[in-house]
This record gives structure tokens, sequence and C-alpha cells, in this order.
């Protein structure tokens, strides 16, 4: 069998990072283009400042990022 994607890197994708308020509503949008999906997720972190961001692609939720828990806070 062969493989087909050997070879070939994966595509970037635009990346939509939602921006939420204390009740879950959308205040604003940011999109973030030209990154692997890793990198779209190091970069919705940095939005992460007392308040709760998604990072979406597409119609596909990829990570919820609650401002109530910063995990690198739980880092020595």
């Amino acid at each position: 069998m062969r493989d087909d994607t050997s070879g070939r890197q994966a595509s970037p994708h635009a990346y939509r990072v939602l921006l939420l308020d204390a009740s879950g509503r959308v205040l604003r949008t940011k999109s973030l283009a030209g990154c692997t999906e890793a990198e779209a997720i190091e970069r919705a972190r940095d939005f992460v400042d007392g308040r709760s961001v998604e990072l979406w692609d597409g119609s596909r939720l990829i990570q919820r990022l609650d401002a109530s828990h910063d995990p690198e806070a739980d880092e020595p």
C-alpha cells in the first residue's frame, strides 16, 4: 500500500480565535493565517488574558482555553 502523504507537509490553515466574555459569548474574533495547528494553539494562548478563548479551524473546535486555568501556571 502506498502512502500518499509521504514527502508532503500539511498545508497551513486559516484559524480563528474567539475571545469570550464571562458568559461564553463572543466578544471578538482574531484570524491566524499561515501557521500550523500547533503554532495556532500557542498563539491562541497569548489571547488568554483574563478571558476564555476558543480556537477554531472552520467548523472544527480545536481547543478551548479557559481563563480560570492557565496550564503554564502549574509548571514549577
